[in-house]
């Protein structure tokens, strides 16, 4: 395997160092050994004993071997802050670290020859044809969905509880959407951990795994916030399908912290920068909210339902939980209280100029209208939360907009029409790369074939909506697809 630091290419099976221009830098084995071990742990302290078990464990030696092998390294990326001391914990690598498949052998090489030798000349042809056209950074921005992890938090006391859905909820606000891809919101987020069977804190590789065949992500970013205050340490790792990307960011002010940590992964998409916060309402800052919605996953509304009306009596401007609420309210069939809390969030969300939470509650009182039996008034409620959607480039409510709006056409007879809006529904979620959501439309093609007697379009969407669930391990979705017939 290859490692990809700073300006640097650290071969673990040749133990080398070699610079971007191919200068190999001379260095002890052991002493690479130590530097492989900083940087497969990027971002994470590592302690002397550690060191000493991993890198000499063949052999008794004094802690003593690991300063020097840490000068070393110091002076061996002297013009660089590479390491950071940090007391009782250890070393840190600050660098971010790209790992690189390791080269093909010789064999499969002369295997890929041929195919190389035809494909080259097509995709010279391509590239000359598009470069001219192309933005700088059009090649290396991220397509699909891009998934925030709630950050996990090592700081003990009650006043950063608020960190482990907070934090990743300032940077997935401050993330924007484009037409190439779309940065999942907090809540969907949740419901994509439960469906990979991830837990809400210290994720690991199998849960990323996971999280990749049941999503549609392209970038799933994880965090972990330690220290102390006013010396804090969020670690993190920028995962893709077949590499990952690790590093540390260090300061004495929280926000600051956040703030860089948000623009490094607006880099990843393409952005110069991330949004600025000036703007942000801290809905996730607050741990009874986090409390609330642990409730509401578990399908506890009633314990949810005081917790989300004390959050909202001392904070009325906290949209997130007013939604919430009202989710909260539909699962217990309290319509009356949703109607009130509905005229009491929307204005509030425009006054705010929240587009996020916007888009949510006018489809949230679309559905209320169709649950009062009023298609007529739900259609125009649903045509706002999709206006909202459409100029905030937010592909999920944008499909589950045209998703409602072609069920209303559906109810009123309007099959084409229903047809129509399910297949840009379908168009959305492919924006996003969302398996469920595809299969889901396919789902829906179906039972619309089978109003209008139409048994081989039945037949064939819902072998796609199969196909799709099946191939992204979506337990739940395939035993509700076995239960449709004709």
């Amino acid at each position: 395997m290859q490692y990809q630091t700073s300006n640097y290419i650290i071969d673990s099976n040749a133990l080398t160092v070699k610079t971007r221009d191919g200068e190999t830098l001379t260095i002890r084995p052991k002493t690479c050994q130590l530097l492989l071990l900083l940087i497969r742990n990027a971002g994470q302290p590592v302690n002397k004993q550690a060191i000493l078990d991993e890198v000499w464990g063949d052999s008794v030696v004094a802690e003593q071997v690991v300063f020097q092998s840490i000068n070393e390294l110091r002076q061996l990326f002297q013009n660089e802050d590479v390491i950071k001391t940090i007391p009782k914990q250890g070393y840190v690598w600050l660098p971010t670290v790209t790992e690189k498949p390791p080269k093909q052998s010789s064999l499969n090489r002369k295997a890929a020859f041929l195919t190389v030798t035809l494909c080259a000349f097509l995709s010279t042809l391509f590239f000359a044809l598009t470069s001219l056209n192309q933005a700088p950074n059009e090649q290396s921005k991220v397509q699909g969905s891009i998934v925030i992890l709630p950050t996990q938090n090592q700081i003990e006391g009650n006043d950063h509880s608020w960190v482990r859905l907070g934090l990743m909820d300032q940077v997935i606000q401050r993330l924007p959407n484009n037409q190439e891809h779309g940065v999942l919101q907090t809540d969907y987020v949740l419901e994509v951990l439960e469906r990979a069977g991830a837990p809400l804190s210290n994720v690991q590789p199998e849960h990323i795994r996971q999280i990749f065949t049941v999503s549609g992500a392209e970038l799933v970013v994880s965090s972990k916030l330690s220290g102390s205050p006013h010396d804090y340490q969020l670690s993190y790792a920028l995962h893709y399908k077949n590499t990952q990307q690790k590093g540390v960011l260090f300061g004495r002010n929280i926000q600051d912290v956040i703030d860089e940590f948000s623009d490094k992964v607006a880099k990843q998409l393409g952005e110069k920068s991330s949004l600025q916060a000036n703007n942000y309402h801290a809905d996730f800052n607050h741990e009874m909210l986090g409390v609330a919605i642990d409730l509401k996953l578990e399908d506890n509304h009633l314990a949810a339902k005081p917790l989300l009306e004390s959050i909202i009596a001392n904070d009325p401007e906290n949209l997130t939980a007013q939604r919430i609420l009202v989710s909260t309210l539909f699962a217990l069939k309290d319509y009356s209280a949703v109607k009130k809390h509905l005229m009491l969030a929307i204005p509030l969300a425009q006054k705010l100029n929240d587009k996020n939470e916007l888009s949510r509650l006018h489809y949230l009182d679309a559905i209320h209208a169709i649950i009062e039996g009023d298609d007529e008034l739900a259609k125009p409620r649903v045509e706002q939360a999709l206006q909202v959607a459409q100029s905030n480039n937010d592909w999920l409510f944008m499909a589950y907009s045209k998703d409602l709006l072609a069920r209303i056409a559906q109810h009123q007879g309007e099959y084409e029409l229903a047809k129509t809006y399910y297949l840009e529904a379908k168009k959305h979620h492919q924006v996003l790369r969302c398996p469920v959501g595809e299969s889901s439309v396919w789902a829906s093609l179906a039972l619309l074939a089978k109003k209008q007697n139409k048994l081989d379009e039945f037949n064939t969407s819902l072998n796609k909506a199969k196909q799709i669930a099946k191939s992204r391990a979506l337990t739940n979705q395939l035993k509700y697809l076995n239960t449709l017939n004709y």
